[in-house]
């Protein structure tokens, strides 16, 4: 959709923007939204909207509810966005937030994705222990110098290339620390760890990969009619076929996400891209800036006022401004 010179592009975020709120306020302020959890509740088997109700101290102990809710989350925030008439004929999604993706494209429905994100989430539960911290500033090809330097390959990556000067390491604990420690001693640097147990997007997870694999090749996936940009590719993909969206997403478990190379990608391809943080929290909005300016960028989620926030970015869209 083009909006004033803008074209829209949606970007879905993954499991490290989840927080309490986020699934409790979409209804409050638009109770539609209700009755997608209530599909959801039905489809799962189980009273979702317990579960992610903001007092309840156990929302996010678990890895399946993490990636369930911020998958729903995600939804919801498209619904809202379709209903006011922000759609997008581009999107792409980081590490979980490419599920979102793909439904969005038209190659899983809202009612295929739950269980198979649900059973993504259980397999995860399942792995090696590790961590995943960020990094920044500072370039790919450094981080990658100092893991070979060390003969960590087999224990410790980049699992995400996020900006150009913001990476993010996956792997076994005691090596990712080494990697850490030894860059901090070389230059400033930020990190912080954006998960505590589960290495995601590294060699660690095989063996879920080939667990995630049975459950991907009973699940129902369909050709895309919109583009779809994978994660492991970092580009769009023509005409993809079910067979190889599953392969990908086999590949997605253990291989790095090249969301950088994903967005310049789709920039390429968008004249006047606006992109659209479709999802709780504004990390991928963050990413961009500091010499990064792949195009313009805007969040849905607006603290606590989301239908102010809506409007907001429905003007700004408007206006292009």
């Amino acid at each position: 959709m083009t909006i004033g010179s803008d074209s829209v592009v949606y970007m879905f975020p993954g499991q490290s923007s989840r927080h309490p709120q986020m699934i409790a306020k979409l209804i409050r302020e638009w109770p539609q939204g209700a009755a997608i959890l209530s599909l959801a509740s039905e489809i799962l088997g189980r009273d979702l909207a317990a579960q992610f109700h903001p007092a309840n101290p156990g929302i996010f102990a678990r890895n399946r509810d993490v990636q369930i809710g911020v998958f729903i989350a995600n939804y919801l925030h498209m619904l809202r966005l379709e209903q006011a008439g922000v759609t997008a004929e581009w999107s792409l999604g980081l590490s979980l937030g490419e599920y979102n993706h793909l439904v969005h494209v038209g190659a899983l429905t809202f009612e295929d994705a739950l269980p198979l994100v649900e059973r993504r989430g259980e397999l995860f539960e399942k792995s090696l222990p590790g961590t995943m911290v960020a990094i920044f500033p500072i370039e790919a090809e450094i981080v990658q110098q100092r893991i070979a330097a060390f003969g960590l390959m087999d224990r410790v990556a980049i699992g995400l290339y996020n900006a150009p000067r913001q990476q993010v390491l996956s792997g076994d604990r005691d090596a990712v620390a080494k990697v850490v420690a030894a860059l901090e001693d070389e230059r400033f640097l930020e990190t912080v760890e954006i998960e505590t147990r589960i290495p995601i997007h590294s060699s660690i997870m095989a063996a879920v990969a080939e667990m995630l694999k049975m459950t991907l090749a009973q699940t129902r996936f369909r050709t895309p009619n919109l583009p779809y940009v994978p994660n492991v590719a970092g580009r769009p993909l023509v005409d993809p076929s079910p067979n190889r969206i599953r392969e990908l997403l086999v590949m997605h478990v253990v291989s790095p996400v090249r969301w950088k190379s994903s967005v310049d990608a789709v920039a390429a391809e968008v004249p006047h891209a606006h992109f659209v943080e479709v999802g709780p929290g504004t990390t991928l909005y963050s990413m961009f800036g500091r010499g990064w300016t792949p195009g313009r960028r805007s969040v849905a989620d607006h603290g606590q006022n989301w239908r102010e926030g809506i409007t907001r970015l429905t003007a700004d869209l408007q206006h292009g401004s």
